[in-house]
């Protein structure tokens, strides 16, 4: 449960207190003037917050593309990117471990 937070909270710091509130209204109104006009801005400032949210997100899908791409080109890097340790690699540190003298 608390990672789950801690993602959220991630992604949330990436948006202005303003854009959060815009993307949260949207969800339960049909327009962006209606929107605006609900959280207490002007609507040119809203299209202004969606354009800025828009470029925020071509950014980040333009690492995370390239960040996949280089991770389908090499093992080791798709290794390395895992959240979890591979089992070969746990192996290989249990006989790292077993044949280190202390």
């Amino acid at each position: 449960m608390k990672e789950k937070n801690n993602v959220k909270k991630r992604q949330i710091e990436m948006l202005s207190e303003t854009e959060e509130k815009l993307i949260e209204t949207l969800k339960t109104v049909n327009t962006v003037k209606l929107a605006a006009n609900k959280i207490g801005i002007k609507p040119k400032t809203a299209y202004n917050k969606l354009y800025k949210i828009r470029k925020k997100y071509l950014r980040a899908r333009h690492f995370v593309n390239f960040i996949e791409a280089q991770r389908r080109r090499h093992d080791r890097l798709a290794m390395l990117l895992t959240d979890r340790m591979q089992e070969k690699e746990l192996m290989d540190n249990e006989e790292y471990l077993e044949a280190k003298v202390w």
